[in-house]
């Protein structure tokens, strides 16, 4: 009687294992700021770049589905491939050079979550409206594509679009329009 008892109590042990064996885990990545920092110039370096250089490789990070979570720090990183980022990558080269020429009317300012907005300078038309407006969308598409391949939650978002505001603030160029962490405007000496 013994026996049977505690062989059965192992076999029930044993599947109860199986079983906890196979529940599927989520994993959350958290990012520390300094890597989402440092992904975010990586990806407007790469979107600075002339369309004939090639991009540098970027490191993988782990993702994996399911129920149970776990935190792991990972290198950020975005599929330049896909299909939607090239398109809106090419797209951005191929706006920069009319951006540049806004920012330096002072028709244009980086925020400090990333995007742009229009500024009250010289001789500011219509057309910076729909500037604007393509440049912000393309923006939301890089910002979506890093935040799904990377698993990153989007109560986070807040976080990278900081990260892409700094990469932007290091770029701009003296005398451009950029908004300080505490909201205040001014002309980048």
């Amino acid at each position: 009687m013994t026996w049977r008892r505690g062989h059965r109590v192992a076999v029930i042990g044993t599947l109860a294992l199986a079983l906890v064996a196979c529940v599927p885990v989520t994993v959350n990545v958290t990012f520390p700021q300094e890597k989402l920092d440092n992904a975010a110039r990586q990806i407007e370096d790469t979107s600075a770049q002339s369309a004939s250089a090639s991009p540098a490789p970027q490191p993988q990070a782990p993702s994996a589905g399911g129920t149970r979570s776990v935190d792991v720090a990972a290198t950020p990183r975005l599929n330049e491939r896909s299909p939607e980022v090239v398109k809106v990558t090419e797209a951005r080269r191929a706006r920069r050079p009319t951006l540049r020429e806004w920012k330096t009317r002072g028709c244009l300012g980086e925020t400090n979550q990333g995007m742009l907005v229009a500024r009250p300078g010289e001789g500011c038309g219509p057309e910076v409206a729909d500037l604007i407006s393509a440049e912000n969308a393309d923006r939301q598409v890089i910002y979506d594509a890093f935040m799904k391949e990377n698993n990153i939650p989007a109560s986070d978002s807040p976080r990278v679009r900081t990260a892409f505001a700094k990469a932007r603030l290091e770029r701009a160029r003296a005398n451009d329009w950029i908004q300080l962490e505490n909201g205040q405007w001014t002309r980048k000496s």
